[in-house]
């Protein structure tokens, strides 16, 4: 029987040990007590849709509707990613207008550019939204 005691007791001592180290609730759900900084952007409070705006003055933002005419993604044209750093695609300008009720769309556009402030330029042809970005480059 002195045989088996020893044991026993041994394994409750580390039995309670091992509950005694968890963490408690209390403590796991504390947050850190470094402060936290915000960042604020501006962006133009008229425009609705503001996650559409570049993001400064020194670039354009591009909404895509439909499918693209080139075989290559236009996030890999040079000519477009150089003065363009947003770009969102939507399959069909039905989404785009469930998405973007007041978003002023005129004639189905497949292009849309963006500035920091709104809609600089609406195209059907990436030729002439290449061309509208050569002549009308913010950098």
């Amino acid at each position: 029987m002195k045989k088996m005691v020893w044991p026993i007791i041994a394994g409750m001592l580390l039995l309670t040990a091992c509950q005694n180290s968890e963490p408690k609730a209390e403590e796991a759900n504390t947050p850190s007590k470094q402060p936290q900084q915000k960042v604020e952007t501006k962006k133009d409070s008229t425009f609705p849709y503001p996650n559409l705006l570049a993001d400064n003055d020194q670039s354009y933002s591009l909404l895509t509707i439909g499918e693209q005419e080139e075989q290559t993604p236009i996030e890999k044209d040079e000519k477009i990613i150089k003065v363009v750093t947003n770009i969102l695609s939507l399959p069909t300008l039905k989404m785009v207008e469930k998405i973007y009720p007041n978003l002023a769309i005129e004639n189905q556009s497949s292009y849309i550019l963006f500035d920091n402030s709104g809609i600089v330029y609406q195209s059907k042809s990436l030729k002439d939204l290449k061309s509208f970005l050569a002549k009308n480059s913010l950098k």
